[in-house]
């Protein structure tokens, strides 16, 4: 019996061993294979896999089942994020997929599709995979299909290596986590004569036991101290996947997603004039940066695969998730971190110390709370704030749960995608004005959620 809970929004996760196994994974192969078919995307399928004990043996699951359905495979095996989304790209496959669960703990494993642009499948597709798991209605096909193993991580570096320099030496830390950017970033950060590289968790370890898969600042203490200890000019960590980075200056600040934005908007922006994609939850400082600078931004849902196909549609210069996802059109259009991490240190290459860079950037309290509401209701809770908020503000937004904007301050009420919670992010110019936010808003949608609970 297969767990529907394992369909999520934008991709399919679960526990190995418990709800997602080599029979489902099969089966799933099966579905988006069928989709292929039945929407005419083409029968050209590319896949990779990150670093988990688990992640070769689903991705041979996952192409038993695809052939079944008549589509050929390209396999380029246990590799990086990057890799895997530059290969499909270069090779314009019509579907792509990457076994991981990014930034999930060892335990965990799943799968992200994309489509020919690499802009990932959407909740519709993925929930259609299910559908068609769940009542096993495959297409089915004699042919003999064809599997190809290939390796393309040299073509990948030598690309990325064409696309930057930097006019003078550096001295960088970069920490892989342990994850799949371990057979990747260090090489290609090598084949630069001007960077002196400094590894830390740069060996594959299927668990993660350096500092864990995510990002997320407790994790990157020991970047931060080895930053100083080695006066370096400053250091990235990636999460299990390497489609997130965190930077840290070269005085072991961790910097936030909207002062990294601002950086690289200040390049991107004066040499292109363009547009920058910002989700609801990024910060106003960062709108008013790139307004300053002749830009415009385009405000998305939550989720780097709206992220994608809006940098697609719009032909923007840059693209940003409040979870540190970052694309950067003009190398690739998909989130591949490592290219953060080379445009960091092209920039600073060019105009000095990072952290001086970033004290520059204009940041304003913030904050994110957690309020545990059962997916049953979740919904239904933003929803009624949402027609209830609407009659008492004009500036209000509702692409994605509901943003008020006020004169120096903002409040984001959204249901998650992924688990039972809803959350509140505040910003405001004063602290005083953020706990008014937190307290006014914080106590409304605790008050829907006990009336939607009664």
């Amino acid at each position: 019996m297969v767990d529907k809970n394992i369909f999520r929004a934008y991709d399919i996760r679960g526990i190995y061993g418990k709800n997602l196994d080599e029979e489902t994974m099969r089966k799933i192969g099966c579905g988006v294979g069928t989709i292929m078919i039945r929407k005419n995307l083409g029968k050209e399928f590319l896949i990779g896999n990150d670093t988990r004990d688990s992640s070769e043996k689903l991705s041979n699951a996952l192409i038993e089942g695809i052939t079944s359905t008549g589509i050929n495979v390209t396999n380029v095996g246990t590799t990086s994020f990057g890799v895997t989304l530059f290969s499909g790209w270069k090779l314009k496959k019509d579907v792509i997929a990457f076994i991981t669960a990014s930034h999930k703990p060892f335990e965990w494993n799943g799968i992200k599709f994309f489509d020919k642009d690499c802009v990932g499948f959407f909740e519709e597709d993925n929930f259609e995979i299910r559908r068609m798991v769940i009542n096993e209605d495959f297409e089915n096909s004699d042919k003999k299909c064809l599997v190809e193993k290939i390796d393309m991580k040299t073509e990948y570096i030598e690309y990325l290596k064409g696309k930057f320099d930097f006019e003078k030496k550096l001295k960088i830390v970069v920490d892989c986590g342990n994850g799949c950017t371990c057979l990747v970033v260090p090489e290609l950060l090598r084949k630069f004569k001007n960077l002196e590289v400094i590894e830390l968790f740069c060996d594959i370890d299927p668990k993660f036991s350096g500092r864990g898969s995510d990002v997320q600042e407790e994790n990157l203490q020991p970047l931060k101290n080895k930053v100083v200890e080695e006066n370096a000019d400053f250091g990235f960590a990636f999460d299990g996947d390497g489609d997130r980075i965190g930077i840290v200056d070269n005085k072991g600040h961790v910097l936030e997603t909207g002062q990294i934005g601002t950086i690289i908007c200040e390049n991107l922006i004066s040499n292109n004039n363009g547009k920058v994609i910002a989700n609801v939850e990024n910060s106003m400082a960062l709108e008013e940066e790139v307004k300053k600078l002749g830009g415009g931004i385009i405000r998305i849902p939550v989720g780097h695969t709206f992220m994608m196909r809006e940098a697609l549609k719009s032909k923007a210069v840059f693209g940003l998730e409040a979870s540190k996802h970052f694309v950067i059109p003009e190398y690739f259009p998909f989130d591949d971190a490592t290219v953060v991490g080379l445009k960091i240190c092209e920039i600073i290459s060019m105009q000095g110390k990072l952290s001086d860079l970033a004290e520059k950037v204009k940041t304003y309290p913030n904050e994110r709370m957690k309020f545990e509401c059962n997916d049953e209701i979740k919904f239904t809770v933003v929803e009624n704030l949402k027609n209830k908020l609407s009659e008492e503000y004009d500036k209000i937004i509702t692409m994605d749960g509901i943003r008020i904007d006020f004169e120096n301050s903002w409040v984001l009420i959204r249901a998650s995608n992924t688990g039972p919670s809803i959350r509140i992010t505040a910003e405001a110019k004063t602290s005083e004005k953020l706990a008014e936010l937190k307290n006014k808003f914080s106590g409304l949608l605790i008050e829907e959620i006990k009336k939607c609970r009664s």
